[in-house]
């Protein structure tokens, strides 16, 4: 298991957490389930999404062994490699704009899945949205959750990758920017969440959901934080 850090993957290194000792996926995973109440886990099998095979036995493991619900980016490109994810145990298979390769594909994946399992990432870059997909790459957030939204796509993560595991605070132009233009979508917001005053700004930008790892791995935020946001209407954690 690594670290995620502004989504480059070369340099990316094992966790090393202040809630558990070691780098096993397992315990890690149900370190952060007990730090933020949590039973949803955001789950990138990045050697899928690279295309050098997957980690679908341990997709299993977090959900038969930590009865957790494990959201799973595994590059899926195709209907039947979204279908294969699902019967490996995600409870709902996400969608990255970094891995379509185009708009018939989406189509044909939230065709054949059911709409409670599935959602779209937006991987937001320095330069605008990263894809394979033409009618994606390169687009200006805003415009790129414009299309998802003709599409019927209802739910949309916006990961802010140069924000990944730094703690630069979380990218709250482009959430309130997508809220005030999509009152209807419900966002989760990813990347950069330092502290449990993000928290707070990011309900009030409008987020949904909020994705937590590095902040839970250095004690920035705890389970105290969380408790006093999910009581003030502040976002749910949406998964580590």
């Amino acid at each position: 298991m690594v670290q995620g850090l502004r989504g480059e993957r070369q340099h990316y290194r094992a966790v090393r957490s202040g809630l558990v000792a070691g780098c096993d996926a397992v315990a890690i995973a149900r370190a952060l389930c007990r730090a933020c109440d949590g039973r949803a886990l955001y789950v990138a099998d990045l050697d899928a999404i690279a295309g050098r095979g997957d980690h679908r036995e341990l997709v299993l493991a977090l959900r038969e062994g930590l009865g957790a619900e494990p959201w799973v980016d595994a590059g899926v490109s195709d209907k039947e490699a979204a279908s294969r994810l699902l019967e490996a145990g995600a409870a709902r298979v996400i969608v990255g704009t970094e891995t379509l390769p185009d708009i018939d594909s989406l189509r044909a994946i939230r065709a054949a899945l059911p709409a409670a399992q599935t959602l779209v990432s937006v991987d937001m870059g320095d330069h605008g949205v990263l894809s394979r997909c033409p009618a994606l790459a390169g687009r200006p957030p805003l415009a790129a959750v414009e299309l998802l939204a003709g599409e019927g796509v209802t739910e949309i993560i916006l990961v802010a990758l140069p924000h990944v595991g730094t703690g630069a605070g979380p990218d709250l132009e482009t959430l309130r920017a997508v809220r005030d233009a999509f009152p209807h979508l419900h966002l989760i917001a990813g990347g950069g969440v330092r502290t449990a005053e993000d928290l707070r700004a990011l309900a009030e930008a409008g987020a949904d959901g909020v994705l937590l790892a590095t902040a839970l791995h250095r004690g920035w935020i705890t389970a105290a934080d969380i408790r006093a946001a999910r009581a003030d209407g502040r976002p749910l954690t949406s998964g580590p």
